[in-house]
């Protein structure tokens, strides 16, 4: 998903890369803003995804602990560790800058200014 935004925002910005390497801008140059947007939709995306967990934990809760008094069970829904937490969002980190890394490493060879 972030790979095809990432596509996007490159069509939209093509004339503006075009010149760019007309007057000489390196391929790193014109990859680092892609690649900041790349992180920023990772981080979003596993900020957002950590946040859903706690939600779907709390609406959760309630009904498997029921559940489990039926049965005798003192089962707890365990929400992710810090540690696991920071996991989920490194990992969409990393999955965003890949994604971006990919997006623009494709479209930069494409886009030929002559």
């Amino acid at each position: 998903m972030i790979g095809n935004t990432i596509r996007l925002d490159i069509q939209n910005r093509r004339d503006e890369i075009e010149i760019m390497q007309l007057i000489g801008a390196s391929h790193g140059f014109i990859r680092r803003p892609f690649l900041y947007t790349g992180f920023w939709y990772g981080l979003g995306g596993g900020v957002v995804s950590l946040g859903l967990l706690a939600v779907l934990q709390v609406a959760i809760s309630g009904p498997i602990q029921r559940f489990g008094g039926l049965y005798g069970s003192a089962f707890q829904l365990a929400g992710p560790t810090l540690e696991e937490a920071g996991v989920i969002v490194g990992l969409g980190v990393f999955l965003g800058l890949i994604g971006s890394w990919i997006a623009t490493a494709r479209h930069m060879r494409s886009i030929d200014p002559t």
